[in-house]
């Protein structure tokens, strides 16, 4: 069993109040170190200057072996001070404060074992406070060595640091208690704009993905959310739309020839017939039965393509080359149809793709562009397809032109997608194609990380334009 509680607005809280109570640590431990050391050192830069003070006073002479009466004087002046020099190589204290005859202090106004003492400042304990201690070595203008000791009563410094720490052990805890609480309530108010925006999203079913959520007024984190479940719930419109889309076009595909089949199958076997008949209904089973195996072909190109199965083998292609080989397959069927087809190649333009599918694009685009032009040529001129594939900066660019109907403007943005076919193309029954061969042609565009267009010409037609990035080793060279 998981202790994660399922509650944002309470994981949110849980973390605030940690991190508040290692914040509220940290700083409670920093402002106490703090504080005990500037209640130590609240005197020291007096002690310095009343030890400067004091080595100026024994600089008048120039031995301090026998003070002036004018010195003492000066030095009584002092509170609590103890000089220290040395005599044939020993160590004496010849000047002490008057008010230095305790006992407590005895143990500070021994005489020192050294004289090598750097200047340092030390604490003691006394009793129910502290003494504060500032020793700073001297040399007299006669060489002789000496310190001068300041000492500074300090008082209760414990009792100041225990009434800190209580209060930072009482208040600390109300303030995380107190934030915690103002925290959770934060949290709630925060997080009530994504309650509301989930109760509303669990209203929208596939039935209704024309409803959008509310954008607040504020545009902040939640705003931007809200912009993006929009967004999703737009993009899950337009793929219901497409797959029910898909569905429809796809049964109707398939319908077509599955009752021409079973039409012509039971006329073939109502009487009797002679062997011609049945040749002739045969020849009319296989159309239908080809017609379907196109069908299902580019349905199994385009599923194997989404599920990323489709490898492509990068070898230099010359699209330009290809693009006539493709050109001259399909001239003599052109021909026929009274269909003028040509190629015009500046460059040889070649990519690193797959030779196989680059071809397939070409024909797929020049076959679409043959299909219209044949089905409904412009009037008043020649029908006519070309294909032209010129250089463009670091890409190829190909553009096929054909003299058919043209696409309207309400569909140009739809002709690549699955089963798309506007009603100008339905009406041209089986020759207006299936609408799957532009849909496997903008894929292997975008497989070789190009881009295609289809654009309506002003002077009639269609015009299909590729780019194709250069071969990369090209553009280095």
């Amino acid at each position: 069993m998981s202790l994660r509680p399922e509650s944002l607005r309470t994981r949110l809280t849980l973390w605030y109040s940690g991190a508040l109570t290692l914040i509220l640590l940290a700083f409670g431990l920093s402002l106490y170190v703090i504080v005990r050391v500037q209640l130590l050192r609240h005197h020291d830069t007096e002690l310095t200057g009343t030890a400067r003070d004091v080595e100026r006073v024994l600089s008048q002479r120039a031995d301090c072996e026998h003070l002036s009466p004018e010195q003492v004087k000066e030095l009584n002046g002092y509170s609590k001070l103890v000089l220290f020099h040395s005599v044939d190589g020993g160590t004496r204290s010849f000047y002490r404060s008057p008010d230095l005859e305790f006992p407590s202090f005895r143990e500070l106004t021994a005489t020192p074992g050294f004289l090598n003492e750097r200047a340092t400042f030390k604490t003691y304990e006394e009793g129910h406070g502290y003494l504060r201690v500032y020793t700073r070595p001297y040399r007299s203008h006669a060489g002789r060595q000496g310190l001068i000791r300041v000492l500074e009563r300090i008082g209760d410094v414990d009792l100041t640091l225990a009434n800190l720490r209580l209060a930072l052990f009482v208040l600390a805890p109300l303030a995380v208690a107190a934030s915690s609480l103002g925290g959770y309530w934060l949290a709630g108010r925060a997080l009530a704009p994504v309650d509301e925006i989930t109760s509303l999203a669990r209203e929208i079913e596939a039935s209704q993905l024309s409803r959008r959520l509310p954008i607040p007024p504020v545009h902040d984190e939640i705003g931007r959310l809200v912009e993006t479940f929009n967004q999703m719930i737009a993009r899950l419109e337009a793929s219901f739309e497409g797959m029910k889309r898909f569905t429809a076009d796809a049964s109707h595909e398939l319908r077509s020839p599955l009752a021409n089949l079973k039409g012509t199958v039971e006329v073939a076997l109502s009487h009797p017939r002679d062997a011609s008949e049945y040749q002739t209904a045969l020849r009319s089973v296989g159309e239908d039965v080809e017609r379907l195996r196109r069908i299902v072909e580019d349905l199994l190109v385009l599923a194997r393509a989404d599920a990323r199965r489709l490898a492509l083998d990068r070898e230099p292609v010359k699209v330009g080359v290809l693009a006539r080989d493709i050109v001259d397959s399909l001239t003599d069927r052109a021909s026929a149809a009274g269909v003028r087809l040509c190629a015009r190649a500046d460059t040889p333009g070649t990519v690193l793709g797959d030779e196989r599918w680059l071809r397939q694009l070409v024909f797929n685009l020049l076959e679409n562009g043959l299909k219209f032009t044949m089905a409904a040529p412009q009037p008043g001129c020649a029908p006519e397809v070309s294909v032209v594939v010129v250089a463009d900066g670091d890409c190829v660019r190909m553009s096929v032109i054909d003299s058919g109907p043209g696409i309207p403007e309400a569909d140009l943005e739809h002709v690549f997608e699955r089963f798309y076919r506007a009603d100008w193309a339905r009406a041209q029954g089986p020759a207006g194609g299936f609408g799957l061969g532009l849909s496997i042609a903008a894929w292997i565009v975008e497989a070789h990380g190009g881009t295609i267009r289809a654009l309506r010409r002003a002077e009639g037609g269609t015009e299909m334009l590729v780019r194709l990035p250069l071969d990369p080793r090209l553009r280095a060279a």
